[in-house]
């Protein structure tokens, strides 16, 4: 078991930095906050343009790893070398990355991330031998609705239990999702103290008319009149073409796998939360499942891939005419 997200905290403000983190797990906006945290008391406000560096992990080969770790900090006595998403590193990479780690310079500190890793394989091992491993996993919702209540309290406002909870029904446990629903929140509330039920409300409503979410939902409820008139504003707003297909291609994706989940016996609650649905979204959402067959969502799935290939494969297509298609298609797609 490693280091909590609150133990590396209190460890922080002890001024007790490490040479080597491993924060792991998927909670990305944990882990970016960690990693602020580290660079500031290992750099303080002195030269960190010189002495942090990032390294592009799907490029990095060993000698340029090896380079960045034993490069001496300039006008410092301390430098800061992040490299994220260690699992995907080419294996040589990984294999010199270890070997590192067995020798790391005094003067550095290494923040490794990672969303999951083989604990049976040398690296991990390594790492958890020489240095600290934080777990930044998914949070659990009493951790999430007290990020809610700080964000919001120090920002000044003035936030009830229900309050917290409705917000918590918007966003889920994710932090990314909580800290935008939380500063769009504050943008509509201006200088207004007091959160109130209706304000949440309005969150709920300006998210539900947001065109790309209009589109889905039509072709979810196979309304293709409706479905060709929100594709037309998206195109006339200017809305990049593969963006619209990656919304569309998410969308079947997860009906599918949903009805899938469904077939097998499993709850309508782990279904949900298996595929990060908003929990206000919930009921919604499984009612557009079961009104598909498997058969039909499957369909689906092959009409998407087909029109994807072709989209790749030609330059000669017209995105207006050709998504018009593709969403009639998928509107009036029935089980063969």
């Amino acid at each position: 078991m490693g280091t909590t997200y609150a133990e590396l905290k209190k460890s922080l403000r002890s001024d007790n930095l490490s040479r080597l983190y491993l924060l792991l797990g998927p909670e990305e906006f944990l882990a970016r906050r960690l990693i602020a945290q580290i660079v500031d008391l290992s750099l303080g406000d002195g030269l960190k343009d010189f002495n942090f560096a990032e390294l592009d992990t799907p490029t990095v080969d060993p000698p340029a790893l090896f380079q960045e770790i034993n490069a001496y900090p300039l006008g410092s006595c301390r430098r800061v070398v992040v490299i994220r998403h260690i699992n995907s590193l080419p294996a040589p990479t990984q294999e010199a990355l270890q070997d590192c780690i067995a020798d790391l310079p005094d003067f550095l500190t290494l923040i490794l991330t990672s969303d999951r890793i083989d604990r049976r394989k040398t690296l991990y091992k390594a790492i958890a031998q020489q240095g600290t491993v934080v777990e930044v996993g998914a949070l659990r919702a009493p951790e999430a609705k007290a990020w809610i209540r700080e964000m919001l309290r120090e920002r000044g406002k003035k936030i009830t239990a229900d309050i917290v909870d409705a917000i918590f029904e918007l966003t889920g446990s994710d932090l990314s999702d909580i800290s935008n629903e939380v500063n769009n929140l504050l943008e509509y509330l201006g200088e207004r103290e007091t959160v109130q039920q209706e304000d949440i409300e309005a969150l709920v409503s300006s998210r539900k008319k947001e065109p790309i979410y209009k589109l889905t939902e039509c072709i979810a409820e196979r309304n293709l009149m409706n479905a060709w008139v929100v594709l037309r504003q998206l195109i006339t707003e200017g809305e990049q073409e593969l963006r619209i297909l990656w919304h569309l291609d998410f969308m079947v994706k997860r009906l599918l796998r949903a009805r899938c989940l469904l077939e097998e016996g499993v709850p309508d609650d782990a279904v949900t939360k298996a595929l990060q649905v908003k929990p206000f979204l919930k009921q919604r959402f499984l009612r557009q499942v079961r009104s598909f067959s498997l058969d039909e969502l499957r369909r689906m799935y092959h009409v998407i891939v087909e029109w994807d290939n072709k989209f790749k494969s030609t330059s000669r297509w017209h995105p207006d005419i050709d998504l018009e298609l593709l969403v009639r298609e998928l509107c009036v797609t029935q089980a063969h």
